[in-house]
């Protein structure tokens, strides 16, 4: 057994026979999570029987951009057309401007940048990835577009996406907005913009960019309903990244770490499946697992389900 530590979530790394005589146990810390080594040479009653959960490492969001914003806006929920509306309605009467720029010129980069900066500042485990990737950003700017949205000269909200011509996706890198942009929907009307744009150009499939399977730990809940109310549904990474690829196995001991409650995209009936992107897109097969310590009536209804085989509630000790 190995203990290793991320961003305060403690794991037991354990192999088969550490993982059915409960190692961690012994351990002189508490420990958050029990995960296993190895776990892809086991199917899925094996993990079941050593109360394991496999998932995919990675997942990113995807849906289809149709053919006008009315069409697209169809399908979502009446709170979500509201939102939409109130998020252009915002744009309109602070008399904030949107613009959108193939490629992706290093003035714009480095005024998002700052803008990324102080959001990922106010994140308890925030990860400044944005910031680290400049140089591989601006080396594949012809590849990229930006959508910001400013109040007069000064950017208050921005996202650059990647254009993928080959796999008919335009697919959002990072995004970033100040606390004031955050709570007047900016984003929301940006998002918008660039769902525009894939349909100009072509573009069958919009992303949101992929987020660990895990929410509740460097991402939050909050992030899954964002995107999952926006119509966007979850695919494994590794269809359009296979860098992402690989799974978890893990069981989970604890939320000290971990925020209540806490959402785990499980691989549900996709795990051993072949792969292939746009088929993944088509289909739910992802299971949701929603782990908390005390669990109230409703609980599973608060988190949006479309897109999910099933849904299941997890206690687990806080």
């Amino acid at each position: 057994m190995e203990i290793v530590e991320q961003d305060g979530l403690v794991v037991a790394l354990v192999d088969q026979q550490e993982a059915a005589s409960r190692t961690w146990t012994t351990c002189d810390r508490p420990v958050d999570i029990a995960r296993l080594t190895g776990s892809e040479g086991l199917d899925g009653a094996a993990l079941a029987e050593l109360g394991f959960t496999a998932r995919p490492r990675w997942v990113n969001w995807c849906a289809q951009v149709r053919d006008s914003e009315e069409e697209f806006e169809s399908g979502l929920s009446r709170t979500e057309r509201r939102n939409g509306r109130l998020a252009r309605r915002f744009v309109q009467e602070q008399q904030l401007r949107a613009e959108v720029r193939q490629g992706l010129a290093e003035d714009v980069l480095d005024a998002f940048l700052d803008v990324y900066d102080e959001q990922i500042a106010g994140m308890p485990r925030g990860k400044n990835f944005a910031r680290r990737e400049r140089e591989r950003l601006l080396a594949a700017a012809p590849d990229h577009v930006s959508v910001c949205v400013y109040a007069g000269e000064a950017m208050v909200a921005g996202s650059l996406w990647r254009v993928r011509r080959g796999e008919s996706v335009l697919q959002m890198r990072f995004s970033a907005a100040s606390a004031d942009a955050r709570s007047g929907r900016v984003m929301r009307a940006a998002y918008g913009e660039a769902f525009r744009f894939a349909r100009d150009h072509g573009l069958e499939f919009a992303s949101l960019g992929n987020d660990p399977s895990l929410f509740g730990h460097v991402v939050q809940p909050g992030l899954f309903n964002f995107k999952s109310r926006l119509g966007f549904g979850v695919v494994p990474s590794q269809v359009l990244d296979p860098n992402l690829a690989g799974e978890f196995a893990d069981r989970f001991l604890s939320l000290r770490s971990l925020s209540d409650p806490s959402l785990v995209v499980t691989w549900g009936g996709r795990r051993g499946e072949p792969l292939s992107w746009p088929a993944a897109a088509s289909s739910p097969g992802h299971d949701l697992l929603l782990l908390s310590g005390k669990p109230e009536p409703g609980l599973l209804d608060a988190f949006n389900g479309d897109g999910f085989r099933e849904r299941r509630l997890l206690v687990v000790s806080s």
